[in-house]
């Protein structure tokens, strides 16, 4: 069965289809006969017909009748084919002056249909039917001649009506003028139908109808030599260059038919009929011609529209494909506003595949979707504010900070993109920890030379001291009860300062590990039964959250132990009797090993955190200031990272990265 859909043919077509093929049987079945024989006819007057019909003379005639039946058919199916092209034209092109002077050659073929009605005697008149027949000819020609003069003046004298805005109204301009055309057509038609006394101007005699016949003649001429280049000047197409070179045959029909018949159906009689249907066939080929222009053009822009829809597509994939490759997160975000103009929010417009490696952002469905509703903490850590100062300002945005949200350190960079902003946004994590490597790399070295220094420079009198110490022992042997304490008291202090010297000899130097797989949630309990006497002391409460999926880590387990338990020690000594909870948490982020020891001690101040970890810095009474910084130093030989935070009155949080 033939599929319509997939030819994309209107239903409307279908049904009218339909419709053409059952109203014959519907109009039958009503009582209306289309029939022209409604009798038996007697095949004894046929023969009699046949044989009057076989006189030369009559012969002659009929033919004639035959082939102006045959041109003047011709000139009308031209005419209606022409005016359905011209509405075809002009619903594509929206140009007003192809549909009215299609209109125009329309009526024309109306003219010249009632021509043929009245030849044929299919339209009878009482008197004169011979003559009435040779009458419409002339006045065919008058009104094909004046109504295309008509529709194509209309533009000469009104040039508004190719404005752009009178465009809008030219369906209307169209119907109003076809209106008006059709009832002058028919207004023709009955006067030429009530006036049936015209024997004088008619054939067979003399013909005397040539004078009338120049009327016609005079207006092609005027519109071959005036009108009709003046029309194709103001409005140049095909169609109304054929329009002009149609005036030619007419002009060529008229003087055939005013000089040289003398008889209806004679030489110059047929070919006057051959020259108006080639004059009626020249602006159909125009109008053909134009579609096709036009169709060619179509199929142009179609081309263009297709290479210029894959240059873009190859475009979109590259910059797709750059987008997606790199290495930070690029969004393009237009701005929201309230009513009262002000920014409240932000809309994406475009984001890249890394949004979701850094923010967990699918970036399909982010399109269109508000910030603050995928990325609340942004917005609370100052990035609307930051954004409307880029808008407000027009300065670009060079922003870095660590988020405590997202646990990184981010480089925001962007700048005004009409009502919003482009960002791209850098983790820098690595960048930052390598910078604050590098930093206490560079203060474990210099507190090394220091130490080295000291410790050379006190050891050597130090030594001098202990020597001295024993060879007094050795002169003072007679009197060494008296001696003795003072002795024991410059030995003791002698060899603590010798202890200190080792211990910052040993925090400032890196720590020699050997390292093999650990359970870092093993080496955790081990290092909470060293301190569990601490904390039971102090009646704490701890409280132990120990992730389920922590790799295996490459660790020297006694020196982590060691680090571990300063800041476990720390933990406890900041924290109040019976009101302290101390927590202990491992966790899994993006396959590292995070540790945290957290309190809810005294906490330290910004001032203090800045030099937490520089030797010999402490607040404790008896403290020296060397623990973190041994602590840090072990954990830094791990290729580890410690950070800190810390609020005064709620407590501090150290966080170790493996």
């Amino acid at each position: 069965m033939l599929n319509l859909k997939k030819y994309h043919i209107p239903n409307s077509v279908v049904w009218v289809t339909g419709i053409i093929c059952a109203l014959p049987v519907l109009l039958n079945v009503f009582g209306i006969d289309f029939g022209t024989v409604n009798h038996k006819i007697d095949p004894y007057q046929i023969a009699k017909i046949q044989e009057y019909e076989r006189q030369s003379e009559l012969k002659d005639f009929l033919l004639g009748r035959s082939l102006h039946t045959i041109f003047v058919s011709f000139t009308i199916a031209i005419a209606f084919l022409t005016v359905l092209l011209s509405f075809i034209d002009f619903r594509i092109k929206g140009d007003v002056s192809t549909p009215i002077v299609g209109i125009a050659l329309f009526c024309a073929g109306l003219l010249d249909t009632f021509h043929i009605l009245v030849s044929t005697q299919v339209i009878r008149v009482p008197d004169q039917q011979v003559y009435l027949t040779a009458f419409t000819w002339f006045f065919c020609r008058m009104f094909h001649a004046s109504i295309l003069i008509l529709g194509v003046s209309i533009f000469l004298v009104r040039l508004d009506l190719f404005r752009e805005e009178n465009r809008k109204n030219a369906r209307r301009f169209v119907i109003y003028s076809g209106v008006v055309f059709v009832l002058l057509t028919l207004i023709t038609m009955k006067i030429l139908i009530s006036r049936s006394d015209i024997y004088t101007v008619g054939y067979p005699n003399k013909n005397i109808a040539r004078e009338y016949d120049l009327i016609p003649l005079i207006l092609y001429i005027l519109s071959a030599v005036y009108i009709f280049p003046k029309f194709y000047e103001r409005h140049p197409s095909v169609f109304s260059q054929t329009l002009l070179l149609s005036s030619f045959p007419a002009i060529a029909t008229q003087l055939y038919m005013a000089f040289g018949s003398d008889e209806m159906y004679d030489n110059s009689f047929n070919i006057a009929h051959v020259m108006t249907a080639f004059t009626y066939f020249i602006p159909f080929a125009g109008i053909s011609l134009n579609y096709l222009q036009t169709h060619r053009n179509e199929q142009r822009v179609i081309g263009e529209l297709n290479r210029e829809a894959a240059r873009r597509k190859s475009t979109q994939d590259i910059l797709s494909g750059v987008l997606n490759s790199s290495v930070s997160v690029i969004m393009g975000l237009k701005a929201i506003r309230n009513t009262a103009g002000h920014i409240i929010d932000f809309e994406w417009i475009l984001i890249n595949e890394m949004s979701e490696r850094i923010f967990g952002i699918d970036a399909h469905s982010a399109y269109g979707k508000r910030m603050s509703k995928l990325m609340p903490h942004a917005f609370a850590e100052g990035w609307l504010e930051l954004f409307i100062k880029v808008i407000d300002s027009d300065h670009p945005l060079n922003h870095e900070y660590y988020s405590p949200h997202y646990n990184k350190w981010l480089l925001l960079v962007g700048s005004r993109l009409d009502d919003g902003i482009a960002l791209t946004v850098n983790d820098i994590s690595k960048r930052k920890n390598a910078q604050k490597e590098l930093m206490d790399s560079e203060k474990l070295a210099v507190t090394g030379r220091v130490s080295r220094t000291i410790a050379h420079e006190v050891r050597n009198p130090l030594t001098n001291i202990d020597l001295s110490i024993q060879q007094l022992k050795e002169e003072l042997k007679t009197d060494a009860a008296a001696a003795s304490p003072f002795l024991d008291i410059i030995n003791r202090n002698s060899t603590r300062i010798n202890q200190l010297i080792t211990e910052l000899l040993n925090s400032s130097k890196p720590t020699q590990i050997e390292v093999k797989a650990c359970n870092v949630n093993e080496v955790l309990d081990d290092t909470l039964q060293l301190a569990i006497d601490r904390i039971h002391l102090k009646k704490i409460k701890l409280v132990k959250e120990y992730g389920s999926n922590i790799p295996t880590v490459m660790l020297d387990a006694e020196k982590i132990q060691t680090a571990l338990l300063n800041l476990i020690i720390n933990a406890v000594e900041a924290m109040e009797e019976e009101k302290g909870v101390l927590t202990i948490r491992t966790r899994n982020a993006a396959n590292r090993c995070v540790i945290e020891v957290e309190d809810n001690g005294t906490g330290i101040s910004n001032e203090n955190l800045e030099n937490l970890f520089v030797p010999f810095f402490s607040k404790k009474s008896k403290g020296m200031g060397l623990g973190l910084t041994a602590t840090q130093n072990i954990i830094i030989s791990h290729k580890g990272t410690i950070d800190v935070e810390s609020t005064v009155g709620k407590g501090t949080k150290f966080t170790v990265t493996f």
